[in-house]
């Protein structure tokens, strides 16, 4: 499925806190970083437990830390469409208050969100 096909996430999306059990086969850990010489972005992408996948990436110096997360979550998406694993149902674990706002309403989306 091509990503232009996806729901938008506020529709789509449950948001896991302390008492919530962590029901899928597949875990996404995001983060994107912003430094006077780079920004960059990288995702960790783990199946039942195992580590199957690394992301890095380096985008233009004039993103955002912000920008980066969502890249970051948008890449990890696009990779586990590729995996064969019944539901694809996935965890995101991010630590971008902006960017989990911006999944949650969608009238605070950004291109990359939508």
């Amino acid at each position: 499925m091509e990503v232009k096909h996806w729901q938008h996430p506020a529709e789509t999306i449950t948001f896991l806190t302390e008492n919530n059990e962590e029901t899928s086969t597949i875990q996404i850990f995001t983060d994107g970083s912003k430094s006077e010489q780079e920004v960059r972005a990288g995702v960790a992408i783990f199946k039942s437990g195992t580590h199957i996948k690394g992301l890095k990436y380096k985008i233009n110096k004039r993103c955002t830390n912000y920008q980066a997360e969502q890249l970051a979550i948008l890449r990890a998406l696009e990779y586990t469409e590729t995996l064969q694993t019944e539901g694809k149902k996935a965890n995101i674990y991010t630590d971008t208050p902006m960017t989990l706002d911006s999944l949650k309403i969608s009238k605070f989306t950004t291109f990359i969100i939508e």
